[in-house]
């Protein structure tokens, strides 16, 4: 294949926290498993609900232990039931009868994990540093409640890609024009602001005869590398986190919280209602114009960037940067 289909430029990933899977969808009586960072993972709670992240390959002969059992809050192989305990270490190998001590390559490939803000997060791309940063979440995103309504895809683009639309307000008139008045194409103003690892920004689009500060209002901050916290309005806000899948595949998962009525049940019903449109009419166009940008992958070099990139900008330079703690980083 060749650089016009985009396939020469590859994707990196930073050693970090990702967010892997929302927490509602691992239970206590089956493992989860999924694929991060083009890494096949399994996720298992033990016996006290606590999470926990592996390989999902079976150190025995290779099984996927995301199709295995959870047995008091032991990963139970589904191929021949060795059984591993929360640390990684094997616990049992039936074959070899109940006396039997596994040896040390029998161990999981573990993976540091938390649990916060709706989400499973997993270190990975990366070694594991001797003290681990906090999580990058922003800390006025909303967190999971009552009132908030969720939703997760899997786009075939590309992590970089993906990001780079999460943050682009200036293509909002152009690629929703459906749903945006005609007109309002300027932005202006357009403030971003760097700090600690996250971005964060204000613009304004307006009509090109308007003064600034007129017109539709948008707050979009960034954490890296993939959560967004976006204010569509004071009382319509949104948290969205985007995990590499693979080379060509991103795992999105967005939480909407509505405020506009006072009773729960339907705030949680409006909020349902704002993110099935979101899901449904926006981000469509949005997938199509990132899947068939090329070159797939996004970078500072890939393409002639403008002011009003300028949060663009500033997530590749901290990806630069955080590539540059990363050897070896795929």
């Amino acid at each position: 294949m060749n650089e016009a289909t985009g396939s020469k430029h590859a994707e990196q990933w930073a050693a970090h926290w990702y967010a892997v899977a929302r927490s509602p969808a691992l239970g206590t009586g089956r493992p989860l498993g999924i694929q991060r960072l083009g890494r096949r993972l399994v996720l298992w709670r033990d016996a006290a609900g606590e999470a926990h992240c592996a390989d999902a390959a079976c150190p025995h002969r290779g099984a996927d232990l995301g199709l295995g059992r959870v047995r008091q809050g032991a990963l139970e192989c589904p191929y021949h039931g060795f059984r591993y305990e929360g640390g990684g270490a094997c616990l049992a190998m039936p074959c070899e009868g109940r006396d039997a001590k596994p040896s040390r390559g029998l161990a999981l490939r573990m993976h540091p994990v938390r649990e916060a803000h709706g989400f499973i997060w997993a270190w990975l791309g990366g070694r594991v540093p001797a003290s681990l940063p906090p999580l990058p979440w922003l800390a006025d995103a909303p967190e999971p409640d009552s009132s908030s309504a969720a939703v997760e895809e899997v786009w075939n683009a590309r992590f970089t890609r993906v990001m780079e639309g999460m943050m682009d307000l200036h293509h909002f008139p152009f690629a929703h024009r459906r749903y945006v008045p005609p007109g309002y194409t300027r932005l202006d103003p357009y403030e971003v602001h760097v700090d600690a690892g996250a971005i964060r920004t204000v613009g304004w689009l307006r009509k090109e005869t308007r003064p600034p500060g007129t017109g539709f209002r948008f707050a979009i901050d960034v954490g890296y590398p993939g959560v967004i916290h976006l204010r569509f309005t004071p009382r319509l806000v949104a948290a969205v986190v985007c995990t590499p899948v693979d080379a060509e595949h991103t795992w999105i998962a967005a939480r909407f919280r509505q405020q506009y009525v006072r009773l729960p049940g339907l705030r949680w019903l409006a909020a349902r209602l704002a993110i099935a449109f979101e899901f449904r009419f926006i981000q469509p166009d949005d997938y199509r114009m990132v899947r068939s940008s090329l070159p797939r992958s996004g970078a500072l070099t890939h393409g002639t960037l403008i002011r009003a990139d300028r949060a663009i900008v500033a997530w590749h330079q901290l990806h630069r940067a955080a590539l540059g703690d990363t050897p070896g980083a795929s």
